[in-house]
C-alpha cells in the first residue's frame, strides 16, 4: 500500500465511531436483558453491567474499513482480498459471541460456532504451508490447515479467558493490535497494518467506557471478535511469501494471553477439574491477590504485552528471532520466580512428574513387604505461603524403620 504512514490517522475514525456506538449498544443490551450479574465468585462488580460491547467495536471497525476502502485505499487488491474473508468471519464471531452473551451456550456449541467463524478465513486461503523458525523453513503439508485453525482457536480463547476484569481484555487487545500493526509494517504488509490500527482505534474508544468501574463489558461478542481478528492479522502480517509464515512475531506478541491459556489447561488437568469450568486463578486474579489494585493490574499486564510486542517488532526489523524468544522466555521466568503467576502450575507439574517417575521405577525397585508400609496421603502447599494457593495432595510411602523398644 502506497503511503502507509500517511494512513495512521485513520484509527481516529474508528475511535470516534466507537465513542458514539458504545452508549447506543449499551442501551440496547440493557433493554434486551443481556447483562453480567454479580455472582461473588468471578464477578464482583456492584451492579449488573451490560454486555455486547464487541458489537460496538465491530461496527466501529467496519465503518473504518469502509472509509479507507472508499478513500485512500480504494483499489488496493491485497486489502480487498483480506477484507473479503475477514469481515464476514469477524461478523460471525461477533454474532456467535453475542448469542452466547444472551443465552450462555454450552462449551461444545461455543467451540463449534468458533470453528464456523474461522471457516471463511481458511476457505479464502489464509492458512500456512511453511513455518520459518530461526531461519529454518519447516514444511507443514497437510497439517497446515488444522494448525492454522488451532492457532485461531487459541487466540479466541486466550482473549476470552483473560477477559475477567474491567478493561483488561480491551487493553490487551489494544496493545497487541498496535504491536501487530508495527510488525506488519516492518514486513511490508501495509494493508494488514491498516486493519490492525483500525481495530486499535475502535478498542481505544471502547476502553474509555470499560475502565474500572466499567459501564459495559466486551462480553463473548468482543473477546471472540478481537481474538479472531488478532489471530488472522498475526498470520497475514507476518507472511514472508504467499504461504510462508515467520512464526516468531505473532507467537511472541501473543505470549502473555497464550501463557495464561496454557497455565489454565495445566491447572485444570492436574487438579481434575473440567476444562470448561472457570476459576479465579488467571494472571489478573493472581496479581490482585498480590495486592495490586485494578488499575495497577492493567498497567502491569499492558506493560508486559507492550514489552513482548516491542521485542517481536525489533526482532522482525533486525532479523533476530532469538531476541524475541529470549525476551518472552525471560518475562515468563520472572512471572514464575516472583510468584506473580505460574508458580502454582509449575509446582503441580513437578508433583505429577515425580509421581510418574515413582510409578515407572516401581517394577525395578525391590521393596520389602511390611504392614506399616501402606501409602499415606500427605498434603503439601505448592504456593509457599499458607492459604495463598490451593494445596497439592501427593502419595508418599510411610516410614518402615522403627527403633526397638528397650
Amino acid at each position: 500500500m502506497d503511503g502507509d504512514l500517511t494512513l495512521l490517522w485513520m484509527p481516529a475514525v474508528t475511535f470516534a465511531a466507537s465513542l458514539v456506538l458504545v452508549p447506543a449498544v449499551r442501551t440496547i443490551a440493557r433493554g434486551a436483558g443481556t447483562l453480567a450479574y454479580p455472582d461473588a465468585v468471578r464477578r464482583f462488580h456492584a451492579v449488573p453491567v451490560p454486555l455486547w460491547g464487541g458489537v460496538a467495536v465491530y461496527l466501529a471497525w467496519l465503518l473504518g474499513i469502509l472509509v479507507i476502502r472508499l478513500g485512500p485505499a480504494a483499489g488496493n487488491p491485497a486489502l480487498a482480498d483480506l477484507c473479503r474473508c475477514l469481515i464476514p468471519a469477524a461478523g460471525l464471531a461477533c454474532l456467535f459471541g453475542a448469542l452466547d452473551d444472551r443465552w450462555d451456550l454450552s462449551p461444545r456449541r461455543k467451540l463449534l460456532l468458533q470453528v464456523l467463524a474461522i471457516t471463511p478465513i481458511v476457505a479464502a486461503g489464509y492458512w500456512v504451508d511453511f513455518l520459518v523458525i530461526f531461519g529454518c523453513r519447516i514444511e507443514l503439508g497437510g497439517f497446515g490447515i488444522p494448525l492454522t485453525i488451532l492457532w485461531l482457536l487459541g487466540c479466541i480463547n486466550a482473549l476470552n479467558l483473560i477477559d475477567g476484569m474491567d478493561g483488561l481484555a480491551s487493553l490487551v487487545g489494544l496493545s497487541t493490535a498496535t504491536m501487530m500493526a508495527l510488525v506488519a509494517l516492518s514486513m511490508g504488509n501495509g494493508h494488514v497494518a491498516m486493519l490492525a490500527f483500525l481495530l486499535a482505534g475502535a478498542l481505544a474508544g471502547f476502553l474509555l467506557y470499560n475502565l474500572p468501574p466499567a459501564s459495559i463489558f466486551l462480553g463473548d461478542s468482543g473477546s471472540t471478535l478481537v481474538g479472531l481478528v488478532l489471530g488472522t492479522l498475526g498470520i497475514a502480517g507476518s507472511l514472508k511469501t504467499s504461504a510462508t509464515l515467520s512464526i516468531t512475531a505473532p507467537a511472541v506478541v501473543m505470549t502473555l494471553p497464550m501463557f495464561d491459556v496454557l497455565m489454565a489447561l495445566v491447572r485444570r488437568r492436574l487438579t481434575g477439574r473440567r476444562f470448561d469450568v472457570g476459576d479465579r486463578e488467571h494472571i489478573h486474579h493472581r496479581l490482585l491477590e498480590r495486592g495490586f489494585g485494578p488499575r495497577q493490574v492493567l498497567c502491569v499486564v499492558s506493560a508486559l504485552c507492550l514489552t513482548t510486542g516491542a521485542a517481536a517488532t525489533a526482532a522482525t526489523i533486525f532479523r533476530m528471532d532469538a531476541l524475541a524468544w529470549i525476551t518472552a522466555t525471560t518475562l515468563i521466568v520472572l512471572l514464575i520466580r516472583l510468584r506473580w503467576f505460574g508458580h502454582y502450575e509449575v509446582s503441580l507439574v513437578r508433583v505429577a512428574v515425580r509421581r510418574g517417575l515413582t510409578r515407572c521405577a516401581k517394577p525395578f525397585t525391590r521393596q520389602e513387604t511390611h504392614p506399616a508400609a501402606a501409602p499415606q496421603e500427605v498434603a503439601c502447599d505448592a504456593g509457599g505461603a499458607a492459604g495463598e494457593m490451593p494445596t497439592i495432595v501427593a502419595t508418599m510411602p510411610a516410614a518402615t524403620h522403627c527403633r526397638k523398644a528397650t
